[in-house]
């Protein structure tokens, strides 16, 4: 599936994400990490010095994800300036393209020819309420403050 959604250049800069966990069986792996350097236009050649030295002093660390990797090079960061660029990067990368991936998924589904009739204020707002719809809602309090602001309503809410 992943094929048939991506490119064969978005599938290399995928998998140059995916070399930067540590549970990866190609793990800092210079060539698999390089299209996604290469996109950042981070200079390849100080990357793959910097790849040659954090490779030994990782390899008896116990790094479960990226994170790890980011935390235990933080210290060094101004000796590995290109490689955590390039963490920092990877570690933004799935939050923000979710996010977007989920809304305009919501707005397919939305986004109907019963719905291109309505204002764009009503819209968005369905738009919100469909994209936000992981929310805890309280319903008991919206009540609560309904009843409250409307004192003379005929349904008794409380």
């Amino acid at each position: 599936e992943l094929r048939d959604r991506f490119s064969s250049r978005n599938l290399q800069i995928l998998s140059g994400i995916s070399s930067l966990c540590p549970e990866s069986d190609n793990f800092l792996h210079f060539d698999t990490l390089k299209p996604f350097a290469n996109h950042l236009n981070v200079d390849l050649d100080a990357l793959s010095n910097e790849l040659m030295v954090v490779k030994p002093m990782l390899q008896n660390k116990l790094l479960t994800s990226i994170i790890d990797l980011y935390i235990e090079l933080h210290l060094f960061k101004e000796a590995f300036s290109k490689l955590t660029a390039v963490i920092k990067s990877t570690m933004t990368i799935p939050v923000s393209s979710t996010t977007c991936e989920r809304t305009f998924s919501k707005m397919k589904t939305i986004k109907t020819t019963v719905r291109n009739s309505m204002t764009d204020v009503r819209l968005s707002d369905i738009y919100l309420l469909a994209i936000e719809r992981d929310l805890d809602i309280n319903f008991e309090q919206i009540i609560d403050a309904f009843s409250d602001i409307h004192k003379n309503s005929r349904i008794i809410l409380k």
